[in-house]
Order: C-alpha cells, then sequence, then structure tokens
C-alpha cells in the first residue's frame, strides 16, 4: 500500500494553481511524516454505510462539522484475474473547514458472493446488502487541512486468497472513519475471473441521441446551428464519438429541417454535419420532432403527442388576399414542405424511445395507434426484468437504468478518477448480466439532457464494448429474441408534469382559435405546435415542469398581441360621425378583425357594429366606425376586436365620449349667416363706390369758339 500525492491524469485537466501545489506538498509532506499504513480494524458499520459514492455522515459529537469525500475506483477497470492482485485507488477530499485529524481508509470485500445486477443497482444505489463485508485492506492518513486531498491505492495482495468461485461481480465498501465513527462510504465493485474461466458476453448497444436539449424554438436560427456544429460543437463531438460504433443514433427531425431550411445561409459546418451524419454506418431512426416526450400527452389527457404540421412559411401565390405579406422567413422556397424538410433515410421505422417516466397500459394502445412498433423503455418503468416485452402490438426494449446511469457519469466525467469509478461500475453490472444468460441483449441509454465530449464518450463507448463480457451489437438484433408479455405499471402518475402538458395543450388550443384572425393562420398555428413539441421534449430533465410554463407564458403573450390602442377622451361635434379606432397588430403576419363599439347607455347609436380591419404585420391601422349621437353628454363605451366568429380578441378598451349633438348643424348656420352679412355689407359698399365716381346728369359741357 501506499500514500501519494494526487496528480493530473489526463492532458485534459486544468493545471495546477500555485496555491493548490503549495497546499499539495504539505499534504504529501504530512503523508511522509506522519501516516502510519496499517491493516487496521474495519470501522463498524454505521450510518456512513447506507450513503452513496461521496457522501458524508457524522455520527457522533466528535465527528460534528466534519466534511470528508472518498472516491473509490478499482484499477483495470475492476477486473481481477486469478493470480492478480486487487487494487482500489480511493481519493479522500477534506470538504470541511477544519483540519480532520487522523483518518482510517478501508477496503471490505465480499470476496465468494457474488452479486447479480438487481443486486448491483440496488447497491450502488445506496440498499442495505446482506454481505460478509470481509476487512481487506486499510490506511491511516496523520490528517488533512481543509480543502487537501490525499490519493491511497489498497491493494490486497492475490495470496491472501479473499477471492474464491464463480465468475461474477463482488460488492466492495470503502470508509473513512475518524476516532470509529463513520463520516464517509464509497460503493464500488469488482468482477471475479477465475483460472480457465471464459467469460459469458452480452449483446451490448448504446442509444444515442442526436438531438439539441433545452432549445425552444420552432427551428433553430443558423448562430444556434453554427454553435452546435462548429468544431467543437455538442452535435459535432457526439457524431465524432459514436460513428462507427455500436451506437443505435436517435435523431431529431427538428436539426435536419433547420438546416435544410436556411438553404444557401445556413452555416457550412451545419450542412457538412449533415452530409457526415447521412454516411455513417449506425442504425438510426428518428425521434418525434425536439424529442418531444411520446407518453406525456398520453399521461396527461389519453391522446396521441399532436403531430408537426407544417412549416410556418406562407406562399403569397396561394393566399388569395389583396396586400397579403408572407410571413419573413429564411427559407429557400416557401412551397418547400416539412414532410420534405425531414426526408430522412432512417434504418429503423416505428420505433420510440421512453427516458423515464411510468407506463400506462391504457396508453400503449394509443402509442401503436400514432405508429409506434418498438419502444425503447426504463426498466424502471416495467415489471419484469425480460430484455424483449410485448404488449398492445408494441415490443418493448428495456433499457438498463443502472448501467445508463453509471454509462452517462463515466461519458461526463470531469476527472480521470470519476471516469474509472464510473467504468467500474458498468464493467461490474454487464458480466453480472452475461453470467445470468450469455448472449443476452443489453440496451445502454447515454445522456440526452446534456451532450457529452468527444474524449470521455469515446472512451465510455470503446472501453465498455472491450470488456471480455461485452460484445457489440445492433439493436434490431434483440427483435430475434421470442418477446415475453409485458409487465407495466397501472397507470401514470398525475404529477405536476402531467398539470403541466395538460396546461400547455389547453394553451395551444387558445392559440388556434386566435390564430383564425391572420390571413394565413398557418402562419402561426405551423410554428406554436412546433414550439408545442419542443417544450414536451426529453431533454429539458427536471426542467421539463418550467419549460412548459414557459411555452404557456409565450401564449398568453401571443394572444395579446392584437388589441385596440389605448385612446384619451374623444369629443364628437356632430350628429353623425366616424369614431376613430387603432388597432395594433404585433405579429409578423397580416390580420383580419372586426372593431365593434359597445356604448354603456342609449346617448349613442352604433351604426355598424362590426367594421372589418385589415392590419399588416408590425404595424397599426385606424378603424373608423359609424355612430350617430341621440342627445348631448358623456358616455363610456366598450371597444372591442373580434374574429369572424365574433369572439373577443385581446383586452377590451373603455373609451369616454363627450357628446355635443347639433353643435355642427347650428355652427353651420351660423357661419352662412356670417358669410351671407359679409356679402350684404361687401354689395352695399360697391354700391357706394360707383356713386361716388359717377358725373352728375344735371351737367351742362358748354362747346368752345372757335376764334
Amino acid at each position: 500500500m501506499s500514500a501519494e500525492r494526487e496528480r493530473a491524469a489526463r492532458p485534459a485537466l486544468l493545471p495546477m494553481t500555485r496555491a493548490s501545489i503549495v497546499t499539495a506538498l504539505g499534504v504529501a509532506l504530512g503523508l511522509v511524516l506522519g501516516a502510519a499504513i496499517a491493516i487496521a480494524p474495519l470501522p463498524p458499520l454505521g450510518v456512513g454505510d447506507a450513503l452513496g459514492g461521496g457522501a458524508r455522515a457524522a455520527t457522533s459529537d466528535a465527528a460534528e462539522g466534519l466534511a470528508v469525500d472518498l472516491l473509490a475506483a478499482p484499477a483495470a477497470t475492476g477486473i481481477v484475474r486469478a493470480g492478480d492482485d486487487l487494487s482500489v485507488r480511493v481519493t479522500v477530499t477534506n470538504t470541511g473547514t477544519e483540519p480532520t485529524g487522523g483518518i482510517v481508509v478501508a477496503l471490505g470485500l465480499d470476496g465468494a458472493r457474488t452479486a447479480s445486477s438487481t443486486e448491483l443497482a440496488a447497491w450502488f444505489d445506496g440498499a442495505t446488502v446482506a454481505s460478509a463485508d470481509r476487512r481487506a485492506a486499510s490506511a491511516t492518513l496523520s490528517s488533512l487541512d481543509p480543502g487537501a486531498s490525499a490519493v491511497l491505492d489498497l491493494i490486497v495482495p492475490a495470496e491472501r486468497g479473499l477471492l474464491s468461485g464463480a465468475f461474477g461481480a463482488r460488492l466492495a465498501t470503502v470508509r473513512a472513519a475518524i476516532d470509529d465513527t463513520v463520516v464517509a462510504v464509497d460503493r464500488t465493485a469488482i468482477v471475479w475471473v477465475p483460472s480457465g474461466t471464459t467469460a459469458p458476453e452480452a449483446a451490448t448497444t448504446f442509444v444515442a441521441a442526436i438531438a439539441t436539449p433545452g432549445e425552444r424554438a420552432a427551428f433553430l436560427d443558423a448562430e444556434t446551428l453554427a454553435a452546435y456544429t462548429g468544431e467543437a460543437g455538442a452535435l459535432t463531438r457526439t457524431l465524432d464519438a459514436v460513428a462507427g460504433r455500436p451506437v443505435l443514433l436517435a435523431i431529431d427531425p427538428r436539426i435536419i429541417a433547420s438546416i435544410r431550411r436556411l438553404g444557401a445561409e445556413a452555416p457550412a459546418s451545419a450542412t457538412a454535419f449533415l452530409g457526415r451524419l447521412s454516411l455513417a454506418p449506425n442504425e438510426t431512426f428518428l425521434l418525434p420532432w425536439a424529442d418531444a416526450d411520446p407518453l406525456a400527452t398520453i399521461a396527461a389527457q389519453g391522446i396521441a403527442l399532436p403531430a408537426p404540421e407544417g412549416t410556418g412559411l406562407v406562399d403569397p401565390a396561394v393566399t388569395g388576399e389583396e396586400g397579403a405579406s408572407p410571413s419573413p422567413s429564411p427559407e429557400p422556397g416557401p412551397t418547400v414542405t416539412l414532410d420534405e424538410l425531414t426526408d430522412w433515410p432512417a434504418t429503423l421505422e416505428g420505433w420510440s424511445w421512453l427516458d423515464h417516466g411510468a407506463l400506462a397500459t391504457e396508453g400503449l394502445p394509443v402509442l401503436a395507434e400514432a405508429g409506434t412498433e418498438v419502444l425503447i423503455a426504463p426498466a424502471a418503468a416495467l415489471g419484469s426484468a425480460e430484455p424483449v416485452q410485448r404488449t398492445a402490438d408494441v415490443h418493448l426494449l428495456r433499457a438498463d437504468d443502472a448501467l445508463a446511469a453509471s454509462a452517462r457519469d463515466a461519458s461526463l466525467a470531469d476527472s480521470q478518477q470519476r471516469f474509472d469509478r464510473s467504468m467500474a461500475r458498468v464493467s461490474a453490472m454487464l458480466a453480472a448480466t452475461a453470467a445470468a444468460e450469455p448472449g443476452i441483449p443489453t440496451l445502454i441509454a447515454l445522456s440526452r439532457e446534456q451532450l457529452a465530449g468527444t474524449d470521455r464518450l469515446i472512451d465510455t463507448i470503446a472501453q465498455t464494448v472491450a470488456l471480455p463480457w461485452a460484445r457489440g451489437a445492433e439493436a434490431s438484433a434483440a427483435l430475434t429474441r421470442p418477446a415475453v408479455d409485458a409487465v407495466v405499471d397501472a397507470e401514470a402518475a398525475d404529477d405536476a408534469r402531467a398539470q403541466a402538458v395538460r396546461t400547455a395543450l389547453e394553451a395551444e388550443a387558445a392559440d388556434r382559435v386566435f390564430a383564425s384572425i391572420a390571413v394565413t393562420p398557418t402562419a402561426i398555428t405551423d410554428i406554436r405546435r412546433l414550439e408545442l413539441l419542443a417544450a414536451l421534449s426529453q431533454g429539458w430533465g427536471d426542467r421539463s415542469t418550467e419549460a412548459l410554463r414557459g411555452f404557456v407564458t409565450d401564449s398568453t403573450a401571443l394572444r395579446a398581441s392584437v388589441q385596440v390602442v389605448e385612446s384619451s377622451a374623444i369629443t364628437l361635434l356632430a350628429d353623425r360621425a366616424s369614431l376613430p379606432v387603432t388597432v395594433q397588430n404585433d405579429l409578423d403576419v397580416p390580420v383580419r378583425v372586426f372593431v365593434r363599439v359597445e356604448p354603456d347607455t342609449a346617448q349613442l347609436r352604433v351604426v355598424d357594429g362590426r367594421v372589418e380591419t385589415l392590419v399588416e404585420p408590425r404595424s397599426q391601422t385606424r378603424a373608423r366606425v359609424p355612430v350617430e349621437s341621440l342627445t348631448n353628454g358623456q358616455v363610456d363605451i366598450t371597444v372591442t376586436v373580434r374574429d369572424a366568429e365574433a369572439r373577443v380578441i385581446g383586452t377590451p378598451t373603455r373609451v369616454s365620449l363627450n357628446l355635443q349633438a347639433g353643435w355642427e348643424t347650428a355652427g353651420t348656420i351660423t357661419v352662412a349667416i356670417a358669410l351671407l352679412a359679409l356679402l350684404v355689407v361687401g354689395i352695399v359698399r360697391d354700391v357706394r363706390k360707383r356713386r361716388r365716381r359717377a358725373p352728375s346728369d344735371d351737367a351742362v359741357v358748354e362747346p368752345q369758339d372757335a376764334s
């Protein structure tokens, strides 16, 4: 056994800072001077034994305030052959604020009893498993300062004979104790291979999503696609890791359609990615749009997942409306259909993948009617451990949850130690599965909520299929196995997510009613359907309910985008007048609405109660409603915008009118009299002027004498 300073295992790790180097040197010096490495008694089983890896516990006043993390990873992926020593590397970290004092780190091993895959899954999940838990090795650290780590290699020599019996997995526990109080526990397992044993194999297939989790948009724009498909993009890294390996690819059609929709404006990296994906030799199937949960709406309302309807693009040649404007979109051509955008040569048809959640027996016929023939289902949703089951004309392929969890941890590991820890668990569970039935098909579902980096994902897949008890296989080969009758949950739980799904479906239905005011309603309904599917994506994980609530919030904003512009009090001086009403359209499509005015009293009569108005995108239009004032006074009116079915759109607006009936007639008469008076005065003055200028009729002109 040895104690040594923690060292970097991969070039990808960040360089150590000056402070961390000083701390590490101090820890190493303390280990050299003060560590006593011996075969110490195994700490008693206690609260800490029920904790998962890296967990912490304080079971007495003496341990109060201590915080210690353990990370245990057997060497060689946990494989121990006859004649080999068992080595388990343990990282001990003081995450508290005080020095730990002496720490006893001990390895407990049940070396003779074979653990089943079910037992291993429960073991790694923290369940208590009956075990001899024989002491195998231990070491003592003098102390760890706050933030310091130490790495111990706990070695069990082969000559001790602690491992015996048939091929298979063995449970192992590492505990850290201070003053006989267990303060941290990590669980692991190893695989014992006796002499002359040929290990059985499990037909192993990974399932990976080619998707963009956490994206709310109906289509991915050019900037988003460039980020995902660039040299360091998540989609590019994922394809690098899975292409040509025993991985079933579940492809989100939103990616394909988004790239094709952009046409020449698509990033070069996105076009290249699509080309590489089409050449991948893997088995493939298409997910629902945006990787929507195929059972979400079945569990919530007993209906199949709504299907995409179109692209939302508008061809002005087929609108049949003068002045109608097409929806502004960077499409290569408005006549391209969604089916054309998503057309893909998938090798498997009728496949679906449920990542988590419960199955409802009554919901499976709905799924089958929608076209699903094969459903990859989590083990937790099935009552049987059989890998291939059948019910309601749907084949159910069981995905091993515990294997998936460890494989996902490995693919997302941020250190070599954590990667090795997860891969040891994968190795043990696959060995137990293969030992139970050689050749059994085993599906390992990778994370769809967070795309892994290239190196870790490649290592996870490569090391898994390189195990002596794992054989890479195609997923479709599992269907050659006879299917047993499935046992599924009686009903799906009506939890907060189911309620959020129902609310989102109601919001989309309201959006469809609202969209009837658009000159081309599909410009709205197509996009909202795609956004609903994006909100139902399984890639949201724990944020699923939040995504659905965001969709409902967007729905509320959409239905408020066509409104009457609020106005101040209006004075009407004429008996008959046109009341001006301004309608605002914040949509990207033209709308046709009907303005209605309703007075509170009979002082005002509305001549036309349904004034049709066409409002262009992102603009205002003034509608003029003919009204008649019957008496003078103040009257309040309610102005609404309605659709062709007289349903109210937006929020009604209240306006105060000041009626001055007859003022226009009186004013006209007054002006006319004034003009007539001016005319008379002008004529009189003109006559007088003419008379003053004319000679008198009595005047005589006498002739002059010629001489």
